[in-house]
C-alpha cells in the first residue's frame, strides 16, 4: 500500500491548498447536518446553512489562490476539488431541498413524496455531471477561461438557499409552494448541465475599464455592508438570471430554437454560437 501512494504521489506536492480544500468540504457537512437538525425539530431552515454555503464558497475560492501563489497546482488538488465541492454545492443544497419542501409541506402524499425524491436526486445528478464535464474540458484544455459552461454549482447551490431564505416571506399556498419549489429546483439543475455562457466574477471584478470595475465592486460590497444577506441573495439573482435572458435574446435574434440550451447535454451540442 505505501508502495501504490508513493507511485501516485506527485513531485512537489504542497498540501496547504488541499487542507484549505478540505475546509469547503466540512462547511458543506455542516450544513447538512444543520438543516437536518432543523427538520428534526419541526424549524424553519436554519441562516447558519447559508453562512457556511458562504463559507464553503470563500474557501473554494482560497484553494485556487493558494495553489497559484504557491504554484503547488496538481492533479490530487484538483480531483479533491471537485469532491469538496460534489458535497458542498451538490449534496447539502439536495438535502436542502428535500427536507425544506417536506418540512413545508407536511401532508404530502407518497406520490407527492415521490417528487421531492426525484427533484433532490436530479439536482444532486446534474451537479455532478457539470463537475466532470468542467473535469474534462480542464483536462483536454478546452476550458474556456472567460466564462463557465452552464450555471456554475457554487450559484446554482446559493439560488437554492436563498428560496429557503426569502420563500417563507412570501406566505404561499402549500400546493403553490410545492409546484413552485420543484420547478425552481429543477430549472437550476438543468441550467447547470445547459451550454449558458456564465462568465467569470473576477472578469466583473478586473474588467476594463477599471473605473467601472472599482464603481461596481463599490456598489456590491456597499449593498451587502448596508442589507446583508438580502443584497447578496439579489447580487446572486441577478447573476443566475442575467446569461440565460441573454443568451434567449441571441436565440431569438439569429432565429434558432430558443429554449434547446437547456437540453444539450441530453441530446447533439451545437457546434456554433453563431
Amino acid at each position: 500500500m505505501r508502495n501504490s501512494f508513493a507511485e501516485t504521489a506527485e513531485p512537489g506536492f504542497n498540501p496547504i491548498p488541499s487542507l484549505i480544500t478540505l475546509c469547503n468540504a466540512f462547511c458543506g457537512f455542516a450544513s447538512i447536518v444543520y438543516a437536518l437538525a432543523s427538520y428534526a425539530r419541526g424549524e424553519t431552515l436554519p441562516e447558519a446553512c447559508i453562512w457556511f454555503l458562504l463559507g464553503a464558497m470563500v474557501f473554494d475560492t482560497l484553494d485556487g489562490l493558494a495553489a497559484r501563489l504557491l504554484k503547488a497546482k496538481s492533479l490530487h488538488g484538483a480531483n479533491l476539488d471537485s469532491l469538496a465541492d460534489a458535497i458542498s454545492f451538490g449534496l447539502a443544497p439536495a438535502v436542502t431541498v428535500f427536507v425544506f419542501i417536506k418540512r413545508n409541506c407536511p401532508g404530502a402524499s407518497p406520490a407527492a413524496t415521490l417528487l421531492i425524491w426525484g427533484v433532490s436526486l436530479f439536482y444532486l445528478a446534474c451537479t455532478l455531471w457539470r463537475l466532470a464535464r468542467y473535469n474534462v474540458l480542464a483536462m483536454a484544455g478546452k476550458k474556456d477561461d472567460g466564462c463557465f459552461l452552464g450555471l456554475p454549482s457554487p450559484a446554482a447551490a446559493s439560488m437554492i438557499y436563498s428560496a429557503g431564505f426569502f420563500l417563507p416571506r412570501l406566505n404561499m399556498g402549500p400546493h403553490l409552494f410545492f409546484s413552485f419549489l420543484l420547478g425552481y429546483a429543477f430549472l437550476t439543475g438543468l441550467l447547470m448541465v445547459s451550454d449558458v455562457p456564465y462568465p467569470h466574477v473576477r472578469r466583473c471584478v478586473s474588467g476594463e475599464p477599471r473605473v467601472l470595475s472599482f464603481v461596481f465592486v463599490c456598489v456590491v460590497l456597499g449593498s451587502i455592508v448596508i442589507f446583508g444577506l438580502t443584497a447578496m441573495v439579489i447580487w446572486a439573482y441577478i447573476y443566475f438570471l442575467i446569461a440565460p435572458l441573454a443568451e434567449l435574446l441571441v436565440r431569438r435574434r439569429i432565429g434558432r430554437p430558443a429554449l434547446a440550451f437547456l437540453f444539450f447535454p441530453f441530446g447533439k451540442r451545437r457546434s456554433s454560437r453563431s
